[in-house]
């Protein structure tokens, strides 16, 4: 997977590393604020299930550079990477569920607490997959 000769993964990744924690940090702000989540949940949800998009591309693009490099480099990098759209997933449901449960209040906190559960999740995740992977590139 390439883009003009250069390998798709690093251009993408930024998108996931910057993107998905923020998308994660948006899913708490609606998950406890009440008026917000009325307002905007909708929005949030659109954007969870874009970042699930981006995140499985680059897990895809990612698997794509090891194989070009011969399999072996960035092992422990992309078993952590290739659970990161599964979290991503995760969330853009546990975000959803929000939306569904907002006028019920019992399943309406169920589902609040579930997502910030599943954005701290997804959060510290994207860290440690980010941070193997930039070992790989800067050593260690």
């Amino acid at each position: 997977m390439t883009v003009s000769g250069l390998p798709l993964h690093p251009l993408i990744l930024h998108a996931t590393v910057v993107l998905l924690p923020l998308m994660a940090l948006l899913t708490i702000v609606v998950a406890v604020r009440p008026t917000l989540r009325d307002k905007r949940i909708w929005w949030v949800v659109a954007g969870n299930a874009v970042m699930t998009g981006v995140t499985w591309l680059t897990k895809e693009s990612g698997q794509s550079l090891q194989q070009s490099l011969g399999g072996q480099i960035a092992k422990d990098h992309g078993q952590l990477g290739s659970l990161l759209p599964v979290f991503a997933g995760v969330l853009f449901l546990a975000s959803a569920a929000i939306g569904l449960t907002r006028r019920h209040r019992a399943l309406g906190i169920a589902a609040s607490v579930v997502s910030v559960l599943a954005a701290v999740a997804t959060t510290v995740w994207t860290v440690r997959t980010g941070d193997s992977g930039a070992r790989v590139v800067y050593g260690r």
